[in-house]
């Protein structure tokens, strides 16, 4: 069994599978929105859409981009990777229509339109996990074809304040992008909805203290990416504490 990928044979399998994505999905979102929050609130603070001229340090800029980016190609992913190893919405719809006949099972009709946005999901994905080539052509220097004089040393910018518009674009960006996903995710419960023909409830459960123990679950999942952990028995030692990670 390749543990690296996940096997549809049953309708439990696919129920599994959703079942995690929608957690995986709220506790993400539910991240994104208070830190496009916090950003607004930074905005408005510092009035930096009255008073466009106003900058801000190179660190509150670039803090608050990593932040957002971190999160928002972490949600990109649950919902658009096409990767056969990925785990995404985008591969749950691709898996249930193709076994929906085999094992009888009911998924979400989608209209063209929301084909073509988790389409687009997918699209800025691809975009955000890698650095594109695209980069290089969006260049002026590219553009007008201009030569590296490799007689010169290599010039790195380094600015010491960002005007103050940088976050108000990256708001802007993050909020429409908060909207899109929302919208998304109404899907993925009506596809739970429909898979299992019961409701889609979804419950908070608050907790005083996170245990560290719950790193067990990236460690084991990093020692089947290196191929250290090979087989369903190789997981079920390491929780009985017969085998170490």
């Amino acid at each position: 069994m390749n543990l690296k990928g996940y096997t549809f044979n049953s309708k439990e399998d696919f129920v599994y599978y959703i079942h995690q994505l929608i957690i995986g999905i709220t506790n993400t979102l539910k991240r994104y929105e208070r830190q496009i929050n916090e950003l607004g609130k930074y905005i408005e603070e510092k009035d930096l859409i009255a008073r466009p001229k106003r900058v801000v340090s190179t660190d509150i800029c670039e803090n608050y981009e990593s932040m957002l980016n971190y999160t928002s190609s972490y949600l990109m992913n649950l919902f658009g990777d096409q990767a056969n190893f990925g785990m995404s919405y985008q591969n749950y719809r691709r898996h249930v229509v193709k076994k929906s006949k085999e094992l009888n099972l009911d998924f979400v009709t989608l209209t063209e339109e929301q084909k073509e946005e988790l389409n687009e999901i997918t699209t800025s994905r691809d975009w955000g996990s890698h650095v594109p080539v695209s980069l290089l052509h969006s260049t002026s220097h590219k553009a007008l074809n201009l030569t590296v004089d490799a007689n010169n040393p290599i010039k790195v910018a380094e600015f010491e304040k960002y005007q103050g518009l940088w976050l108000v674009s990256l708001y802007d960006v993050n909020f429409r992008s908060l909207e899109g996903l929302k919208g998304m995710f109404e899907l993925v419960k009506q596809d739970y909805e429909k898979l299992t023909g019961n409701p889609c409830r979804i419950v908070i459960q608050k907790y005083p203290i996170r245990n560290i123990n719950d790193l067990m679950i990236p460690i084991i999942s990093s020692g089947i990416q290196r191929k250290e952990i090979k087989s369903i028995e190789d997981i079920q030692n390491i929780y009985k504490g017969e085998r170490e990670v």
